[in-house]
């Protein structure tokens, strides 16, 4: 059998056979493999991801398209990268950790009431105002806000009552509450029968004494149906102002109470204004200052006290910035009790805030050896009849000393109570 030779236009054939496989070979190199699964296949696995310990991946949104039919949507959430361990202080801008000036031994900061390193003689960092940690909210909201869930259930704490003041937001319903005639999704049986009797009335069709309905013109325009409006979500919204003594008398015990107090009452509000809530931090001895949260919840100094210059701060911020005219306004004040004014100038000052204010909370820590007698501060609150103003005013006395969580929690109901 002879043996066919390839001529010079098969031997090209092969060639371009070659380069096109090869050519389609390289087009699918590098392409991802997609594997598709159906919606319960993935939350099914994300159920399994939970009982192994791991918080869940898929959220599931809803959107309304058209009448009774909504498409669900899942999206993954991944955690948030939380920083600030190594963020660059002042004095070394470039981050390295170990990098920083001085030498092995030296101060670098003072001790805070928490046990954390704070720069600065009165456990501050700078005179920044609030929210100059640069962080972000770093999750603290979210945690807030689960926390204030919890203790809502757990402790039955009260709903809020506010002023009313709301503002529009991003959000949007959907709802059959716009009216249109001839047509629409739902028949407003009520407003049907209305316009059915006017039309039959000017037609001169209804007798009143013989009403006879089978009798009743329907004009086409008389049949009113409710349709789908898309309505923008309104929501009241707050500002609160948590207020302490950060003075040589308040440092440890009575400091780690107040604020263990405010942290639940931010919680709280975060829910009842569905996260809506902008706070805002004063300390003070005897002159006070707005600060960042970081420093709020960890500062202390020496000194005297000047209550009233916590209160003015209050009102000098609500009046330069015209808070009371769009928010609902809160403050929440933790201290000894111990002042240095007997009430002259602190006494005016709180009349300010009560009449913008939904509500004005003050826990006062006493050392147990003036438990049986009041503080200056106690005696003047007494002598102007903020006591008396229930629905505005609430204090709350207990001992600064051993203080648990069960009784913090009893403070807070104590502030924030509605009766």
């Amino acid at each position: 059998m002879k043996r066919k030779c390839m001529t010079q236009s098969d031997i090209l054939g092969l060639r371009e056979s070659a380069r096109q496989k090869n050519s389609r070979r390289n087009a699918d190199f590098g392409k991802p493999l997609v594997s598709i699964e159906s919606l319960d296949e993935l939350v099914k696995r994300d159920e399994q991801r939970e009982k192994d310990g791991f918080q869940k991946k898929i959220k599931i949104g809803r959107i309304l398209a058209g009448a009774g039919k909504v498409i669900m949507v899942p999206n993954v959430t991944e955690e948030k990268l939380f920083h600030g361990e190594f963020e660059p202080s002042q004095a070394n801008q470039t981050g390295e950790p170990g990098k920083g000036e001085g030498e092995v031994g030296d101060v670098i900061g003072e001790k805070s009431p928490f046990g954390e390193d704070e720069a600065g003689e009165d456990g501050e960092t700078g005179e920044n105002g609030a929210g100059d940690d640069g962080g972000g909210e770093h999750g603290v909201e979210a945690e807030a806000y689960k926390l204030g869930k919890e203790l809502s259930e757990k402790f039955k704490l009260p709903n809020l009552k506010d002023r009313g003041k709301k503002v529009p937001t991003d959000e949007y319903v959907y709802d059959l509450i716009d009216r249109h005639r001839g047509s629409g999704q739902l028949l407003d049986k009520k407003a049907t029968l209305k316009s059915i009797i006017k039309t039959n009335i000017a037609l001169g069709r209804i007798d009143k004494d013989h009403l006879d309905t089978t009798k009743l013109v329907v004009a086409p325009n008389d049949k009113v149906y409710r349709v789908l409006s898309r309505e923008r979500v309104w929501k009241s919204q707050a500002v609160v102002f948590f207020l302490r003594d950060y003075s040589g008398s308040m440092y440890g015990e009575p400091t780690r109470a107040a604020v263990s107090q405010h942290l639940m009452i931010y919680s709280w509000l975060l829910v009842q204004y569905d996260k809506l809530v902008i706070p805002r931090f004063i300390i003070h001895d005897t002159d006070a200052k707005e600060v960042s949260v970081k420093r709020y919840f960890t500062a202390s100094a020496g000194g005297g006290t000047m209550i009233a210059s916590g209160y003015k701060k209050i009102n000098e911020i609500v009046e330069g910035e015209a808070l009371a005219r769009d928010y609902n306004i809160y403050v929440f004040q933790g201290t000894d009790g111990d002042d240095s004014d007997n009430g002259r100038v602190a006494i005016p000052e709180m009349k300010k805030i009560l009449s913008y204010a939904n509500r004005v909370g003050v826990s006062v820590l006493k050392h147990p050896y003036y438990m049986k007698s009041d503080t200056k501060f106690e005696e003047y609150i007494k002598k102007g009849g903020f006591l008396d103003q229930k629905d505005l005013f609430r204090m709350h006395v207990m001992t600064s000393v051993g203080v648990t969580e069960e009784q913090n929690v009893e403070a807070v109901k104590a502030l924030i109570a509605q009766d």
